[in-house]
């Protein structure tokens, strides 16, 4: 170990950075194939980088990260933050998250609310001398690909966190040659290398009373007694959709999240689906977008009692409110809570 780098702890959760099929095939192969640390010694460069120490804490498909995962993450950087790793108990400077591209936007805007951002950064962390950045990252093509992306993503990501570690709490995406914020970063393509962007809606700036409303400064939660999120449902709104879906999903969640069309629209059928749901399962409801870019607000909203995601994207909607859910399920405190 160089005592004059950093020290950097990979903490491996598997995806197509660790894929495996077919040699030289893009396609076809299987998510979480292989170990993080066969992948880090096949990467000589990150050696004179920093000290990397390296954790598997799954190895799976990202479509298969569940609440439980996210919340075993957040501890343990919490808990390497404060005690160092190994034995020794090596201080640790910053962490990279190896993970599928699928539901990395929703792991690192967690995290973001989790581990605290900005002022609530030091209030949450204050047995840290100073903060730790989180930095995502994975790759669109397996290891066994002819040309894979994840060695030099991973590279990049470890630079990031090095870089990175003046900042207040900070969580990133870095894919591409691109470092992005959690809060406001969405995969924007499906099959291309650069799959990442920072979209100006998740930034939603709206006025409101003449205040400007910056919707992506959310609070931090405490998840330290969880082990678990409550369960919420997406559901996408699209034309002659069947609004009995919208009474199936609130029997069996604990709050809901509307892609509505446009601004958050949706028919006559599904506003009336949705006010009996609020009305009967007492259930909070949130309207978000199935365009990525735009804003909603409380004064656009077509059922009373709903809550407008502002500039929050479907998926980050449902995170944040399974986060709200664990401290209110009162939907005025919910809607401040995505004011915030």
């Amino acid at each position: 170990m160089d005592a004059a780098m950093k020290n950097i702890v990979i903490l491996a959760t598997g995806g197509t950075i660790a894929g495996a099929g077919e040699q030289g095939k893009d396609i076809g192969y299987k998510s979480g194939s292989i170990e993080a640390q066969t992948l880090i010694d096949a990467i000589p460069e990150l050696k004179n980088v920093a000290n990397i120490f390296v954790e598997q804490v799954c190895n799976i498909n990202s479509d298969d990260i569940t609440s439980e995962i996210w919340i075993s993450l957040a501890l343990r950087i919490k808990e390497l933050s404060e005690n160092g790793f190994g034995d020794s108990h090596e201080n640790v400077d910053g962490f990279v998250i190896m993970h599928g591209t699928d539901t990395m936007e929703e792991t690192a805007f967690f995290l973001s609310l989790t581990l605290g951002v900005g002022a609530n950064c030091k209030k949450q962390m204050a047995a840290q001398t100073a903060a730790k950045p989180v930095v995502l990252t994975g790759s669109m093509r397996p290891a066994t690909a002819a040309e894979p992306d994840g060695p030099a993503n991973l590279l990049f990501a470890v630079k990031c966190a090095v870089v990175e570690g003046s900042s207040d709490c900070p969580v990133y995406v870095a894919f591409a040659g691109k470092l992005m914020d959690a809060r406001t970063v969405q995969k924007i393509h499906a099959n291309d290398l650069d799959a990442f962007a920072e979209v100006a809606s998740s930034a939603c700036h709206a006025r409101e009373g003449g205040h400007l409303l910056l919707a992506n400064a959310k609070k931090a939660f405490d998840i330290s007694s969880l082990r678990s999120l409550p369960k919420v449902s997406v559901l996408y709104f699209n034309a002659d959709a069947d609004a009995s879906l919208i009474s199936f999903a609130a029997e069996r969640s604990a709050g809901l999240v509307v892609a509505g069309a446009g601004a958050g629209e949706f028919s006559q059928s599904w506003a009336t689906a949705i006010s009996d749901a609020i009305a009967q399962k007492k259930i909070p409801v949130v309207i978000s977008s199935r365009i990525n870019r735009g804003c909603i607000v409380p004064e656009q909203l077509l059922v009373s009692g709903t809550i407008a995601a502002y500039g929050l994207p479907p998926a980050k909607a449902a995170v944040l409110l399974r986060l709200a859910l664990t401290v209110t399920r009162d939907s005025a405190e919910i809607q401040k809570i995505f004011k915030e």
